[in-house]
């Protein structure tokens, strides 16, 4: 049996299926809206292999950070697939983020200084992580607002999202998010024992365009 993970998060469209996570049995990027791509890029890419929709027992799929249409309309395919091709199939949901620190944390960077990854949180918040010890025992994203963002002091790590609304601390090294890394995080992630609420998405509050 296979396991599915796909995640329109973010700019690029990501499907990847494998066996085990030693590797990607088949992965596909694409562009464009998922509610106009996705089904036509996953159906084209299990024909092209001979594997039915049946033979997935397990999906993977980001519920924060991104796009919130990207996530909802892979959810609901999803939620489709489980009443319909695969009712016995399980659904794991991740954060982008989360995943995104544990791949940085392997990466060097300064070990002695704070180091934190960050993105956009609607126009008047950011998502910050802290890349240390808690990401495998109790990670925790703070919502904070750009002038406490000023005030910590260290290494920043910045994922943008599909609207920009302000610009990351001047040092901040921009990364590309990238879910095609993800089998070695989706490993660890069967292995921790951690809170998924701290890195649950709470309710946004959404401000108008012309709101100061």
């Amino acid at each position: 049996m296979y396991s599915l993970v796909i995640d329109c998060s973010h700019k690029e469209n990501f499907i990847g299926l494998f066996e085990n996570t030693d590797c990607w049995l088949l992965k596909r990027k694409f562009h464009g809206q998922p509610f106009e791509e996705l089904i036509d890029n996953l159906k084209c890419l299990l024909a092209e292999n001979s594997i039915n929709l049946s033979e997935i027992s397990h999906f993977y799929t980001p519920h924060s950070p991104g796009s919130t249409l990207g996530i909802r309309v892979s959810e609901m395919m999803i939620h489709g697939l489980l009443k319909t091709a695969c009712p016995s199939a399980e659904l794991t949901q991740y954060n982008g983020l989360h995943f995104s620190a544990l791949l940085l944390e392997e990466d060097s960077h300064e070990a002695n200084s704070n180091n934190y990854l960050i993105t956009e949180k609607g126009r008047l918040s950011w998502s910050v992580l802290k890349i240390d010890t808690n990401l495998k025992l109790r990670p925790e994203i703070q919502p904070l607002s750009a002038e406490s963002l000023s005030k910590l002091d260290g290494n920043f790590f910045y994922i943008p999202q599909l609207k920009t609304w302000s610009n990351p601390p001047l040092n901040a090294k921009e990364l590309t998010y990238s879910p095609h890394l993800f089998l070695k995080p989706i490993k660890l992630l069967s292995t921790l024992k951690i809170d998924l609420s701290l890195l649950s998405p709470t309710n946004n509050t959404y401000v108008k365009w012309n709101q100061k």
